[in-house]
C-alpha cells in the first residue's frame, strides 16, 4: 500500500512532469522542434509515451507547456506590485522579453518556424499569449485602481499584446534579445501612453 501511495503522490508526479518538460525544453534548443520527437523526449526524460499523451496529447501541447513554463515557470502568470504602474509594466515586459528570447529554453524566436507551419502549435501558442495577457492586465488594472492611479480606455491586456510584438519583433530582426533600454523605451514611449491616455469624448466634455 506504501508503495502504491508513493507512485501516485503529488510530489512524484509533478517530479515527473517537471522532467519531461526539462527534456523537451533541452532538445528543443538543441535540435529544433521540427527534428524533436516524442520517443526522443521520451527517452531523455526516462518517462514512459503513455505517461508523456496522458499529460499532453500532442507534441505541439507538451513544447507548448515548455515554453510556458520556461517564460513564466510554474503555475500563474508572475505578477509584481511594485507600487506603481509603470514598475508593473517594467517587470512584466521583462518576463515577455524572456519568453520570446529565451534563457537556454525553448523561445518564440527559435520556434518561429513551427509557429509558422504548425497549425496546431500556433494556436496553442496564441491562446497562452492571449491568456496570460488577460491574466496580467487584469491584475495591473487592479493594482493600479487600488492605488488611485488614473486609468486609460486601453484595456492593459491589449498594450501587453502590443510589448509581444515589438519584442518579438526586434528579436527577429536584431538576432539577440531585447536590451533593459529597449524593454524600457517600449514601458515609457508605446504602453503607459496607451493605458494612460483619456478617452477625447470625456475630455472634450469635462
Amino acid at each position: 500500500m506504501a508503495a502504491t501511495k508513493a507512485a501516485t503522490s503529488p510530489t512524484r508526479g509533478q517530479a515527473r512532469r517537471d522532467a519531461i518538460l526539462d527534456a523537451a525544453a533541452a532538445l528543443v534548443v538543441e535540435l529544433g522542434y521540427e527534428r524533436v520527437t516524442v520517443d526522443a523526449i521520451a527517452a531523455r526524460a526516462q518517462a514512459s509515451k503513455a505517461t508523456m499523451y496522458r499529460l499532453w496529447p500532442t507534441k505541439g501541447a507538451l513544447i507548448a507547456a515548455a515554453l510556458r513554463r520556461g517564460a513564466q515557470g510554474p503555475g500563474d502568470v508572475p505578477i509584481a506590485d511594485t507600487g506603481t504602474l509603470r514598475g508593473d509594466l517594467v517587470f512584466q515586459v521583462a518576463g515577455i522579453a524572456r519568453s520570446v528570447s529565451g534563457d537556454g529554453d525553448p523561445s518564440l524566436v527559435n520556434l518561429i518556424e513551427a509557429v509558422r507551419t504548425d497549425a496546431l502549435f500556433r494556436d496553442l501558442v496564441r491562446t497562452q499569449i492571449e491568456a496570460a495577457s488577460a491574466q496580467a492586465g487584469a491584475a495591473l488594472g487592479a493594482q493600479a485602481a487600488d492605488r488611485g492611479e488614473g486609468g486609460g480606455t486601453l484595456d492593459i491586456a491589449a498594450a501587453l499584446g502590443v510589448a509581444v510584438a515589438q519584442l518579438l519583433t526586434t528579436a527577429l530582426l536584431t538576432g539577440s534579445s531585447p536590451t533593459l533600454a529597449q524593454q524600457l523605451r517600449l514601458v515609457d514611449d508605446i504602453l503607459l501612453p496607451l493605458v494612460t491616455r483619456q478617452d477625447p469624448a470625456t475630455t472634450a466634455t469635462s
